[in-house]
């Protein structure tokens, strides 16, 4: 007896950005085993991580990637609502699938606003993801600005 294999794409998020930094505020690393107040979660698979402005800094998401995605990853930053690709070592942000009521991505959370999910940005997430369509552009961790 086999169990089917995953669906393929992304995890499925929850409708409302705050609903998704509750739901994972508890959640520890899965490397480290600390708490922390920044969170990565993987949408390949739902791990939390520590997040980009932690002590591993991007260490503990480039260390993810290399079991989970073979190299490549798609992350959800739980203390700004970017999502962030790493591929190889190297970060880009790619933006975010949660809007405001005006349609607007508000990275940083600088507005205060309620945001939730814009299913269409998050389903053409989802195809680049599975067809690996990324701009080359990606730069180099060390020149990743952490202060988002």
């Amino acid at each position: 007896w086999e169990l089917p294999p995953p669906p393929l794409g992304l995890v499925p998020l929850p409708a409302s950005f705050e609903a998704f930094f509750h739901a994972t505020s508890a959640s520890r690393c899965q490397i480290c085993r600390a708490t922390p107040e920044h969170r990565a979660v993987c949408l390949a698979c739902g791990a939390t991580l520590c997040g980009l402005d932690t002590p591993h800094g991007s260490s503990a998401i480039i260390e993810h990637t290399a079991t989970c995605g073979v190299g490549v990853g798609l992350f959800m930053l739980t203390h700004n609502s970017a999502v962030v690709l790493v591929r190889e070592r190297r970060l880009l942000f790619v933006g975010s699938p949660y809007r405001d009521e005006h349609g607007e991505v508000d990275i940083g959370l600088l507005r205060m606003k309620p945001l939730t999910l814009h299913a269409p940005e998050y389903a053409a997430l989802s195809r680049q993801w599975l067809n690996l369509n990324f701009d080359e552009s990606a730069r180099g961790e060390d020149e990743l600005p952490l202060g988002l």
